[in-house]
Order: C-alpha cells, then structure tokens, then sequence
C-alpha cells in the first residue's frame, strides 16, 4: 500500500498516533483503564501499530496521564497540533476488543487524515 498523503495541499502531516491512558498503578488501574485493557493484548497489539506504520506510515505511541481526559487516542500532526481520535466513551465501547478498536480508530481516522 502506497504511504499516506494529505487530501488538500497544506494539511498538517500526520506523524504519530498517540495512545493515552490512565495513570493508575496496581491491578485496577488496568483493569479501569479500556486502551491497557487492548495495549496489554501484546501480540495482537505489535501487530496492529505495524499495520498503522505500513498503512498511514505512522509510529503508536504509548503515554500515560491523569489529566481527567484518559484514555484517548490522538494524533499528532508535523505542525505539533494534536486532535482527538478516540475519547473515553469510544474506547469503553471496544470493550478491549483489538478488533473493534482498529474499526473504530481507522473510521475516525478517515475525517482527519
């Protein structure tokens, strides 16, 4: 597949999809958190940030917050902007399905990139 480019000349290019999740240690910190709950599937992870990376020629990245905004997902743009992709609400939809999470992410990619 062909690397991504902006649908309108001067678009802010895409660099990296940014996962946010919430910053609470222990056990139910990653059972309340919906994006530890798909990021600790490992192998089925691995592989979904390499199709990121060969579809749209993005990086994942992993953070951690606690802010009152996580988990989310974001991207962020060469300009140094960011929009949110994913919030709180559409992460526990997933309900910790990988595959449920690519469906969603890639949807909403779709307005933004």
């Amino acid at each position: 597949m062909e690397a991504y480019q902006p649908q309108y000349q001067g678009s802010p290019n895409p660099v990296a999809l940014v996962g946010v999740h919430l910053a609470k240690k222990g056990l139910s910190g990653a059972i309340a958190c919906d994006l530890k709950r798909i990021s600790r599937k490992k192998a089925q992870f691995r592989a979904l940030t390499a199709a990121y990376k060969a579809d749209y020629g993005v990086d994942f990245e992993l953070s951690a917050s606690a802010t009152g905004k996580e988990p989310c997902v974001l991207a962020k743009f060469d300009d140094g902007s960011t929009a949110m992709l994913l919030d709180a609400r559409d992460l526990a939809l997933v309900d910790g399905n990988v595959k449920k999470f690519d469906q969603n992410l890639r949807a909403k990619m779709m307005f933004f990139f």
